[in-house]
């Protein structure tokens, strides 16, 4: 984005969101469990960050996000970092000219992607086996997948809501040009003033 804005300010802002983040997902969330579920703040932060602010903000962030979440949680690196990177991408490419950036419907962004996230996990988890001796039944995990669906998205949209709020107004760019200044201008958003 061309923001006129010192350029280290959306990577500091991006990196106390991701340690803070990561942090409570992988401490604090551990105690405060629903139906033994906890929201996926990374995934959240990816999300809407790709979303609000365009692909490379939601690449670099989902991927980083990943990374600290995957670290501090003591897995191995790689498969979090990539869901969460296409996390990112995939909330900027996902009907963007449907969607056309506006704020509340990064939450619909949110539960889309929660859906599609757990799916993949999933599948994954299928395919590649943590026990390759005990590969479990594929009715099972999809009825796991099933059960554990409208929890895990309601958890995402609930802490999505102060989430997006905050970078929305608190965010790394300032709140008034956001919206003026599309990353690529895809969405249709101010081409008005160009005619």
């Amino acid at each position: 984005m061309s923001l006129q804005q010192p350029a280290f300010r959306p990577i500091l802002i991006y990196a106390l969101y991701a340690v803070v983040l990561s942090i409570v997902q992988v401490t604090v969330l551990q105690d405060f469990r629903v139906f033994g579920l906890q929201p996926d703040l990374t995934l959240v932060l990816a999300i809407l960050t790709g979303y609000l602010f365009g692909k490379a903000d939601g690449l670099w962030v989902g991927l980083g996000a990943g990374f600290l979440r995957d670290m501090l949680a003591g897995r191995t690196l790689g498969l979090g970092m990539l869901l969460l990177m296409y996390a990112g991408l995939l909330a900027r490419v996902l009907m963007a000219d449907f969607f056309r950036r506006k704020t509340w419907m990064g939450l619909v962004q949110v539960l889309l992607i929660t859906v599609l996230y757990e799916l993949t996990v999933t599948l994954l988890s299928w395919f590649f086996p943590l026990l390759p001796d005990e590969v479990p039944a594929f009715s099972q995990l999809f009825a796991d997948l099933m059960t554990r669906l409208p929890v895990q998205g309601f958890l995402n949209v609930a802490v999505a809501v102060p989430l997006l709020l905050l970078l929305r107004y608190r965010g790394p760019y300032d709140p008034r040009k956001v919206h003026e200044d599309l990353d690529d201008g895809s969405t249709g958003e101010g081409k008005w003033r160009t005619i």
